[in-house]
């Protein structure tokens, strides 16, 4: 004779645990859903960024950088989302409007859209602030006279960080697309941003290790902005500097002379040497009082990572190289080798 009740007790069993795995799977899937539904919901602030997409980023990079300025909640959420929407090959290099307030997905949709009409403008290292304004004004971006004005602003220097009586150093040189209706001030703050995204905590880390604050590693970097021409020599000429700077004896960098006079000289003469400005390295000792002009990042890097040299002198070759002594004697005996080099060229040249 069968017993119903010999299968009523494992049959509860299992009905109890599908029960459960069922109740687990329902709360796993309201937890992925409501953990969706935040990272997709809004963030805080209604008014708008502009927010440069530069050539080549992936979807992911793109959602980093959203992420970091706080237009969307997750970087990956936003690689999903418009891989899923096939949308991830489409995102074009541009400036884009983007506005706070928004669902990722929306994010991605105003990116969908041309960029705005912006004006390609590229600043070269070594430029100081008043070519920095000629240029913007030639580009017809920018009042040269209100530029730097700006510069010198004490308001504004206090509001961007920079404990210096103007942005010279600060105005980091590279390629920037601008919006025709960009302000003064607003351009200058895009360069003083860039300067600070460039100089990123491993390189403030080294400031201790070199001696130098802030503003004094700025102004050495833009010295050797101005000296060095070929790539490979930056750090032979930062380890001569900080040398000299370590034994107390004159940079007698010709590159500060030349920012003392307000021109440019193919050669100084002696008279040059001896003009009367802070800036003359030939006669006053240490750095001086700021930088000569906007050093870019490999001139930065070359100040904090000097080469490991016995050098204290260099001259140019007239090629763009420099030869690099020891001694004096040394550097006599480059100079008298340099002069000999250029006679004979001229000779070649008649």
């Amino acid at each position: 004779m069968n017993d119903s009740r010999s299968w009523s007790r494992p049959q509860h069993r299992v009905g109890r645990i599908l029960a459960l795995g069922m109740a687990v799977a329902a709360a796993v899937g309201l937890a992925g859903a409501a953990g969706i539904s935040h990272l997709n919901s809004p963030m805080g602030g209604h008014e708008s960024q502009r927010i440069l997409i530069h050539a080549g980023m992936s979807a992911r990079h793109i959602g980093e950088k959203l992420e970091r300025h706080g237009l969307i909640r997750s970087a990956l959420l936003f690689e999903w989302t418009a891989r899923i929407r096939g949308h991830a090959q489409e995102l074009e290099a541009g400036t884009y409007e983007l506005g706070e307030g928004k669902t990722t997905a929306a994010i991605l949709e105003q990116l969908r859209r041309a960029p705005l009409e912006m004006v390609r403008v590229t600043l070269p290292e070594g430029l100081t602030r008043q070519e920095t304004a000629r240029l913007l004004q030639r580009e017809e971006l920018a009042d040269s006279s209100r530029f730097m004005a700006l510069t010198e602003d004490e308001i504004l220097l206090r509001q961007l960080g920079i404990g210096a009586p103007n942005l010279e150093g600060y105005l980091y040189p590279e390629t920037y697309f601008l919006d025709l209706h960009d302000t003064e001030e607003e351009i200058i703050r895009r360069m003083v941003a860039e300067f600070f995204a460039v100089f990123t905590d491993s390189l403030y880390a080294r400031l201790d290790s070199v001696g130098l604050s802030l503003h004094q590693a700025v102004t050495l970097a833009s010295i050797i902005e101005r000296e060095a021409v070929v790539a490979r020599e930056r750090p032979v000429i930062s380890s001569v500097f900080h040398r000299r700077l370590q034994f107390n004896r004159r940079l007698e960098s010709c590159a500060t002379v030349e920012f003392a006079l307000g021109f440019h000289r193919k050669r100084l003469t002696n008279a040059d040497l001896k003009v009367v400005s802070p800036y003359n390295t030939y006669a006053h000792r240490g750095l001086p009082p700021g930088p000569i002009g906007n050093p870019g990042k490999a001139s930065i890097v070359a100040t904090l990572y000097p080469a490991e040299t016995e050098y204290l002198y260099f001259v140019a070759r007239g090629d763009g190289t420099h030869s690099f002594s020891r001694t004096n004697r040394e550097h006599l005996a480059a100079k008298r080798a340099v002069k000999r080099e250029e006679r004979r060229r001229k000779t070649q040249t008649n």
